[in-house]
């Protein structure tokens, strides 16, 4: 009896002890071992695209990429039938990235003649990825972890949209909402656990943010990088088999979609001293960081704006 007394008191206890190691591992997010700067590409030289790892490659996968050039300093990155949702995937283009990191992209999605794609789910932009400890010979299901800010369009046709979608062993969910055809800025930072994605249309503007997301076991090193998919459902009987979807080039479908790129830029970000202050009160607590405050939304889109910069 006198055990059975012991243990529950001690359950507590061990519970938040093995709370703290836990924040401690999610705290523990290193410093970029490299300026982040150098991660930088403005697509002025067509040989910078050797910088930049093919996730297809890194696996053992198809490359389900038409075509992936360097004109007139910008990216042009042409799908063929991809998408990103669940198991199934796409062209990606990556750097990684070790710690806390802010992102920015300049894109605009187009058709091949048009100005607007007129395939359904035609879209890209920026993404994040947990790297995979498998290939293409190992694959197995439900372990993709991923999440992204791409714009073009989805359904109905000629209304262009963003499409936020988040991935955690290949479950994914998405929200789409309403945007402008021409050049975007797209941003995404990481602080910790927390993602942050954002837009604007001019440099002048303020950043819209769009969604916060608090992932708090995303490993340190991460896949960062630029993705583009179209025409998913060309790929019929093949949407039943993510394998075989992954491994298959589709050559009878309709993928209609340019994805221009006018810039990568990455660099280091820090949360104010003020938006820091907030999380004192809580600083006993295993899981509350002010990293983690930041998906907290008793806590406004401005203010937490504020907190990170431009």
């Amino acid at each position: 009896m006198y055990k059975k007394k012991l243990q529950l008191y001690q359950l507590p206890l061990l519970l938040l002890l093995a709370g703290s190691v836990y924040a401690q591992q999610v705290r523990r997010v290193p410093a970029a071992v490299v300026d982040l700067t150098t991660l930088h590409d403005e697509f002025t030289d067509a040989t910078s695209l050797t910088n930049w790892k093919q996730f297809h490659r890194e696996e053992g996968f198809p490359d389900m990429a038409r075509s992936i050039r360097i004109e007139n300093g910008t990216l042009i990155l042409e799908p063929g039938t991809s998408g990103w949702y669940a198991d199934l995937q796409a062209p990606f283009l990556y750097k990684e990235i070790a710690g806390n990191f802010d992102v920015q992209i300049r894109v605009k999605a187009t058709g091949k003649t048009t100005e607007l794609p007129q395939t359904a789910w035609s879209l890209g932009g920026l993404m994040v990825r947990e790297p995979k400890n498998t290939t293409k010979e190992t694959w197995q299901p439900n372990q993709q972890n991923w999440l992204f800010l791409t714009t073009g369009i989805a359904e109905p046709l000629a209304q262009p949209v963003f499409e936020v979608k988040t991935t955690t062993n290949s479950g994914s969910n998405l929200k789409l909402r309403p945007a402008t055809a021409g050049w975007v800025s797209m941003r995404i930072v990481r602080l910790g656990g927390s993602f942050l994605l954002m837009y604007r249309y001019n440099d002048t503007d303020s950043w819209t943010l769009l969604e916060r997301f608090y992932r708090p076991r995303t490993p340190a090193v991460l896949q960062v990088g630029i993705n583009a998919y179209t025409d998913y459902a060309s790929a019929g009987e093949l949407l039943r088999d993510p394998f075989r979807f992954n491994t298959t080039i589709v050559t009878n479908g309709k993928p209609d979609l340019l994805l221009y790129v006018d810039y990568f830029r990455v660099k280091e970000v820090k949360l104010s001293d003020a938006f820091r202050q907030k999380a004192l009160p809580y600083q006993q607590l295993p899981f509350y960081t002010a990293e983690h405050l930041l998906t907290d939304f008793s806590i406004s889109n401005q203010e937490v704006l504020k907190a990170i910069g431009d």
